[in-house]
Formats: C-alpha cells, sequence, structure tokens
C-alpha cells in the first residue's frame, strides 16, 4: 500500500514539476497590446476585414504561441456556450479585482482532447470557481484583423479549483465604443473596443435594427444616434442551430420570440461578451454574445411598423411622366399600426416636399406620386412611417442592409429626368454609400465595347462567389463598366459568338446580385461591329479596391477592366470558404484575387497535377489586369486569361546588395503563425558553411532547409508545412560561429 501512495506522490509532482516550467501570467499580460498598435489598426479603414497577417498582428496578444500557467475565474462554464466545441469551451474573468478591461478570454480545448480534458478536471469546474490551468495562447482566425485571443487547455495538465468568488457585474457601455454607424460602411473601433473583448457589458436603450441571420438567430440593433452592433449566437438559450459541425438543437423559447421580433423591436437591456467576427461578418468588428435568458430584455413599447417592398413606375422617368411610387407597410406581430405613411421628395437637392401617400387595398399597398419634372433634374425621395407612440420608420433606399435601407444619411432612392436613353454610367452611378443603381428593376437597352467573354471567364460560375462570363464596357472613365447575364439559353448560344471589342447593344433588366450592379434577364443582343479597341484598363492601387460596398475609390470602377503594377502575393489562403483565392498588395492595401477567369496560374498546390503554374507566397508580377467584381463583403479582382499576367517572379531569390551585412542576423519568420508555408529570411556578413534546420516542440529535427557554403547578403527561404500538424516549431541557423533560434506556429 505504501509503495501505491508513493507511486501517486511521484505521478503528481511529476505533473506539477512539468507545469513549473511555463510562467504563470494573468489574463491582463495575455491580452493587452499597446495603444499605439490599436491607433494604428484604427487608422486602417479596411483593417476588419483585412487578411494580411502583418496587419492582423496590431491587435494579436504577446503571448501568442506560448504555454503559460494561469489563474482565473470561471465565468461561464462548460456546456452554455455551443458556437463551438461543444461544452468544451469556457469563458473566464482575471482574478484582479473590479477588472474594468483587458480581463476576460475565451477558454477552447481541442474535440480530440476531450477524454484526456475530462480526466484533467475541465468539466468539474463551476460558474465562480477560482481556477489553475496551463494552455497554449492562440489567435483565431489567424487571417483576419478582428482575431479573437484564446487559450488552449494543453491536454494532460489538471485544471484545479482554488477558491470561488462571486460573479462580475457587467460593464455599462456605449455601441460606439464598438462600432460607429452601421455595417459594412461605419468604423470598427479597436482602440476603445479590444479592450473589452470576452468581457461582461450591457447596453440601454437600443432598437432591434436588422436579422442577421435567421438560420441562426442572430440580429443587430442600434442606439439613437444610429450606431450599430450586433447580436453573436454564443449561447444555447440564444440560437437555431449551428449546423452541421456541432448540431446543437435550436432553443424552442428562442424560436418563439425570434419569429416575433422584427425592425423596431426595442430593447431595454442587452447584456453579453464581447467577441469578435470572422469569415463574410469580418467587416462587423465586434459583437456581444448574450449568454442567459435574462441577458436580453425587450421594451414594453409595441414594435413600430415595417416599410418593405418599394417600386417606381416607371422605373426610367422623363420629363413628361410623373412618378409613382409604392411601398408596403405591415404590422408586426404585437406591434403599432401606421398613422401616417409619407412621401418625401427633393429636387436637385432643394427642400423636401411632402406627399401623402394613400393606401390601396387592391394590392395592399401606400402609394404616392412625384409631380412632373423638367429635363436633367435629379428627384430624391424617401418613404416615412409614423406610428401613434410617436415612432417614425423609414424606407430610404434599396439597399438589402435595414440599417442602411432606412438611414437617410446612407443614401436615398433617386432618379434623373431624362430624354434620351440611359447609358452604364446612367445605371452605375451612385453617390451613396448603399452601392445601389437607381434604376433597379428598369428594362432597357445599354452599349458598350465586350470586355470579357466566354474564351476568358466561364460561363457557369463555380460557386455564388464567383461571376460568369460577359462584361462589357464604354469608356475608359469611372462607372462606365456592367455584367451582362442570363440564364436564357437561345440567348445564351447568342451572346457565346461575342468576342473582345465587338460593339454590342444589349436589351435586359437592371438587377443588384449580392450588391453587384448587373444587366441581367437578356432577352437580345445585337452587334453593332467587330474588331474595336478595348477600353484601356484603368490603373488604380490595391488599397483602393480592397474596401467594402458603396466606396467611391472602388465602387466607381465595378464591372470594368482595372490595371494594377507591381504587386506582391502576400496571402495563399486569405478566404477561408475559397482556397482558390490570393491576395495581392503593391504596398497600399491588400486586394483577393478571385479564380473565375481561364488562366492557367493557381495559388494551390495540388493544381500542379492538372498543369497549373503554381504561385507561392512572395510572387511578384509586375502587371495585372482584370475585372473588378465584388462579392462576400469584399471587392475582388478577377484575371481572365495568362495575357493578363505580365513579369510572373514566382521563386523566391537571394535579395541583391550593393554590399555585405555588417552583422549575422536572423530574423522571425513571416507569416506568423502560419498555414501551409512561411518565409524564413536571414543575413550573412562572410561567406560560409550555412545550415537551417527545423525541429518540434521536443527537439526532433523535422527537416533541413540549407546545407552547404553560401555567399554573403541577405537570403530568404520557403517552409513548407503541408504534411505536418499543427504546433510550435523551431528553425535554428549555424553559421561560422554564429548560432540562432527562431520560435515559429503552425496552425491548420
Amino acid at each position: 500500500m505504501k509503495r501505491v501512495v508513493l507511486i501517486v506522490m511521484v505521478v503528481i509532482a511529476a505533473a506539477y514539476a512539468a507545469q513549473a516550467q511555463y510562467p504563470e501570467v494573468t489574463i491582463r499580460q495575455i491580452q493587452e497590446v499597446p495603444a499605439d498598435s490599436l491607433t494604428a489598426a484604427d487608422a486602417i479603414p479596411t483593417f476588419a476585414a483585412n487578411s494580411t497577417q502583418t496587419r492582423g498582428t496590431l491587435q494579436t496578444s504577446p503571448y501568442n504561441g506560448d504555454t503559460v500557467r494561469v489563474t482565473a475565474q470561471v465565468v461561464v462554464p462548460p456546456g452554455i456556450i455551443t458556437f463551438t466545441t461543444g461544452i468544451w469551451t469556457m469563458l473566464l474573468y482575471d482574478t484582479v479585482s473590479n477588472a474594468s478591461e483587458w480581463g476576460g478570454i475565451l477558454l477552447r480545448g481541442l474535440l480530440e482532447d476531450s477524454t484526456q480534458l475530462k480526466t484533467d478536471g475541465f468539466l468539474n469546474v463551476e460558474a465562480g470557481d477560482i481556477i489553475t490551468l496551463t494552455g497554449v495562447i492562440s489567435e483565431f482566425p489567424l487571417s483576419r484583423g478582428t482575431s479573437a485571443t484564446q487559450i488552449q487547455p494543453l491536454a494532460g495538465n489538471p485544471i484545479n479549483i482554488i477558491g470561488a468568488a462571486p460573479l462580475p457585474q457587467p460593464i455599462v457601455k456605449n455601441i460606439a465604443d464598438f462600432y460607429t454607424g452601421v455595417v459594412p460602411t461605419g468604423t470598427v473601433k479597436f482602440g476603445t473596443g479590444e479592450p473589452f473583448e470576452a468581457m461582461y457589458v450591457e447596453f440601454h436603450d437600443v432598437v432591434l435594427n436588422n436579422k442577421v441571420n435567421l438560420g441562426r438567430g442572430t440580429f443587430s440593433f442600434v442606439d439613437a444616434s444610429g450606431n450599430e452592433l450586433s447580436e453573436y449566437d454564443w449561447s444555447r438559450y440564444f440560437t437555431l442551430g449551428h449546423g452541421s459541425s456541432f448540431p446543437w438543437p435550436a432553443d424552442t423559447t428562442w424560436q418563439r420570440i425570434y419569429a416575433a421580433i422584427g425592425n423596431g423591436t426595442r430593447i431595454d437591456t442587452i447584456r453579453g461578451f464581447i467577441t469578435t467576427s470572422s469569415g463574410s461578418e469580418g467587416p462587423r468588428g465586434y459583437r456581444i454574445a448574450p449568454i442567459y435568458p435574462s441577458d436580453i430584455v425587450f421594451s414594453e413599447v409595441p414594435t413600430p411598423p415595417l416599410v418593405s417592398t418599394h417600386r417606381r413606375n416607371p422605373v426610367v422617368v422623363t420629363p413628361d411622366s410623373t412618378a409613382t411610387v409604392s411601398v408596403r407597410v405591415t404590422q408586426q406581430s404585437g406591434g403599432s399600426l401606421p398613422k401616417t405613411v409619407s412621401l418625401l421628395y427633393s429636387v436637385n437637392y432643394g427642400a423636401f416636399q411632402s406627399v401623402e401617400m394613400t393606401y390601396q387595398a387592391s394590392d395592399t399597398t401606400y402609394v404616392g406620386v412625384i409631380p412632373q419634372q423638367q429635363t436633367d433634374r435629379l428627384v430624391r425621395y424617401f418613404v416615412s412611417v409614423a406610428d401613434s407612440f410617436g415612432q417614425t420608420v423609414r424606407l430610404a433606399n434599396s439597399s438589402t442592409n435595414g440599417g442602411i435601407a432606412s438611414d437617410t444619411s446612407k443614401g436615398f432612392f433617386f432618379y434623373t429626368s431624362l430624354l434620351r436613353p440611359l447609358t452604364i454610367q446612367d445605371v452605375q452611378y451612385t453617390p451613396y454609400v448603399n452601392g445601389r443603381s437607381p434604376y433597379l428593376g428598369a428594362v432597357l437597352t445599354l452599349g458598350g465595347i465586350v470586355t470579357a467573354d466566354t474564351t476568358q471567364i466561364a460561363l457557369s460560375p463555380a460557386s455564388t462567389g464567383w461571376t460568369n462570363a460577359w462584361y462589357m464596357q464604354s469608356t475608359s472613365q469611372p462607372w462606365s463598366g456592367i455584367w451582362l447575364t442570363t440564364a436564357d439559353t437561345i440567348t445564351q448560344n447568342l451572346m457565346s459568338a461575342l468576342r473582345n471589342g465587338d460593339s454590342i447593344l444589349v436589351t435586359g433588366t437592371v438587377q443588384e446580385q449580392f450588391d453587384v450592379t448587373r444587366l441581367g434577364n437578356i432577352t437580345a443582343v445585337t452587334k453593332v461591329s467587330g474588331g474595336n479597341p478595348t477600353p484601356e484598363p484603368a490603373n488604380r492601387l490595391t488599397g483602393t479596391l480592397g474596401v467594402s460596398n458603396g466606396v467611391a475609390s472602388a465602387e466607381a470602377y465595378e464591372g470594368m477592366l482595372v490595371r494594377l503594377t507591381d504587386v506582391l502575393l502576400t496571402d495563399l489562403n486569405p478566404t477561408f470558404s475559397d482556397p482558390t483565392e490570393y491576395t495581392v498588395n503593391d504596398g497600399s492595401g491588400g486586394l483577393v484575387v478571385q479564380r473565375s477567369g481561364k488562366y492557367n496560374y493557381s495559388n494551390v498546390p495540388a493544381d500542379s497535377a492538372s498543369g497549373k503554374i503554381i504561385l507561392p507566397l512572395g510572387t511578384r508580377i509586375s502587371s495585372l489586369t482584370g475585372i473588378l467584381y465584388y462579392s462576400f463583403n469584399q471587392y475582388k479582382f478577377v484575371p481572365r486569361t495568362d495575357a493578363d499576367f505580365a513579369g510572373v517572379v514566382t521563386g523566391v531569390e537571394d535579395e541583391p546588395v550593393e554590399a555585405a551585412p555588417a552583422s549575422y542576423a536572423l530574423e522571425q519568420n513571416y507569416p506568423n503563425p502560419f498555414n501551409p508555408s512561411t518565409v524564413i529570411r536571414y543575413a550573412l556578413p562572410a561567406a560560409g558553411f550555412t545550415t537551417i534546420r527545423v525541429y518540434n516542440l521536443i527537439g526532433q529535427e523535422i527537416g533541413t532547409l540549407f546545407n552547404g557554403m553560401q555567399d554573403a547578403g541577405r537570403h530568404t527561404l520557403r517552409f513548407n508545412a503541408t504534411s505536418l500538424p499543427s504546433g510550435v516549431y523551431f528553425y535554428r541557423i549555424e553559421s561560422g560561429s554564429f548560432r540562432a533560434v527562431k520560435k515559429m506556429m503552425l496552425l491548420k
């Protein structure tokens, strides 16, 4: 018996000795980043949606990739958070009393460690417990500015309960601390938002603005100033399900509530934990995750009516016609009835005039008429609905985002009274951030020169985020290009005969496909002439194009030929859902390249089997031409054929230097963390036998990157870890008497 007790004591002592090798840090030390880093993030307009790793590190934990020891309070125990890894998730708080910022962090275990985590005591803890644990610090997702810091518990190390304390109270905050304006045209506030990541906060007196994801049961809300934030379905009490990966059942209570609420529903209080957005929701920056049923308190004031389904007849208004505007106004469940429905219009930026809209029972719409206007007069208008409780709702433009559609500061419905045929510029031009055409729904004929055809872009897009074959352009001036599409096979056959340089007339319907203006449902196409020169591509900087919808620096070039100069491939996988996309950068900011074109270049190594030329990280392209497209909340670049790539340099080479470096140096790899490849740079002041090897966490050699004589100078190597598992690795250089080691993290 004594021997058994002795063995157990030895095992426990060994476990504690293993833990003692890791530094003891606080959550604040893990989370806090320098204020100037956040100031820099705030100064980058597209940082929230940016995928360039150097920008992504501006708010990354200084302990990223390190294994540490932490003492923390369990605020949300296992089994409550359901959006990831099921029950193997917790939220922790710093044990420092009255922590007001930098005090929270997400603890997320790996599913493959679940058996060991149970043995480690993961499921023994309750809300309020003070625990100690060992874990690895990481950021998720790695390729976004809005990454979240998290602890991955190190399996095999016990989670020890050492006490308990009362749970912290939520901190009252303002939406403007995290986001100003409405998504995606507003501004993420990293400087005042990042300190509250994973902390319990609450907002008061806000209004439901938009149902963000009907399948998951999320919504956004605005304050009195129109600033927007969205709720996130972290908790099993506020979700309609998370899909096939973690099929948590929908909460039946939330099903009933979510079906009953709508735009205009007042919320007295919403509290929860601040988290970040990723993927296509990245531009939202921060979101709030209510945890328990009492975290959302709806107000007693009835929900105001919902105004929707705008129509204008005719869509193209001439000086000899009036414009009849109709909308639907709907009483929401338990909500109020409309008291007045008004059409307000302005001519040439003059004062708005009001027209009472009348109810038309035959099609349950409210109708108002804008009088005839002289030629070339600009008319702006919106609809305002008031109820008996003093609540007013608006429909100001055709945006599908409820916050933007109701906000007159983000744009109006508008048209110009014209006595001539419309041009591409008329259809495309908008001065507003919603990016929507003023002639949505119009059936008309447009003329231009073909700039993309079926020999250059596939007839059928490979996914909803891709484009298809035809584009035409009238001039090289902004607002001059447009996408052409039709599902009619007869018309497709006619258009398949078109080639670049053909002058054509096309009849179709003006549409918005996920905020891309196009001429669709094409019913007729006429070739006027062939062999015309295509419009000269517009020279643009990548940073002016890699922006959100409606930003004029990109919106004006939607559907046009654009040329980029001297770009570098800086990210091989910026889009989680599409591994064929990659990012190029000319130094002004990143721009995603989208592969709808019929060219032979690829960023996917496996494509070499089909004869593709693989573009590794660091590839430099002296000139890249293509069509500007918009997909999943960002503009993207679509090269057509190999001819659009000029001066492609795919190898990573030694950098030319006029003189040898003054000293030896081994730089930190980039990007870090990485997946699956990274670049290592080093400097040699003198020629000599040089070796660079890679080792895993326990010191085993993984591979040799270089072993031989090397000249003095600055050198670059690429390490490809496709066959290796995620984890921490080390790379070591030996040259002459110089020795140096650096750490890197592979995260797949």
